[in-house]
């Protein structure tokens, strides 16, 4: 009797257990295949990645020795590769875009972190780190956007 129990036990904190098991697995499966991207992209610019983040949808990385920062964003299953050679880029900003209301309160809808480079005909580089209408909720992208931009500042500092 008490080997029966012990048994329903057992299958029932495996079966609990089993959600988490699976999340982590394919999460980790998810920050592998970013972390390929972003080596990818930065070896086809003789580069290393020395700092990096996932977050959910998006990943970024940096070679600080080269100066070059690297943002991979996932879009379904389509993932969008971007860099920026930052001996080229003169500022970075984090632009929040949203809507205001009456009780002064922002909704932010969109953000990104612009860097814009030296010559003005060349365009901005652009990397979305929230967007409302494929992320419902935001869940630490400002720490992270203000995160990088630091790193980025810091870097064009140095050029």
């Amino acid at each position: 009797m008490e080997l029966g129990i012990a048994a329903i036990g057992l299958a029932s904190v495996a079966l609990c257990a089993m959600p988490f098991v699976v999340t982590s697995k394919s999460r980790k499966m998810k920050e592998k295949q970013m972390m390929t991207s972003l080596n990818d992209v930065a070896s086809k610019h003789n580069c290393k990645i020395t700092e990096h983040e996932f977050f959910g949808h998006y990943a970024i990385g940096v070679d600080a020795q080269k100066k070059f920062v690297f943002f991979i964003l996932k879009s379904g299953e389509v993932l969008n590769q971007q860099y920026a050679d930052l001996s080229t880029i003169k500022a970075s900003e984090i632009a929040n875009i949203g809507k205001s209301y009456i009780r002064k309160e922002k909704i932010t809808e969109r953000l990104f972190l612009n860097l814009f480079p030296k010559k003005a005909n060349e365009p901005n580089t652009v990397f979305e780190f929230y967007n409302a209408e494929i992320n419902y909720q935001l869940s630490g992208e400002f720490q992270s956007i203000e995160k990088w931009n630091k790193v980025i500042k810091n870097l064009l500092k140095s050029n």
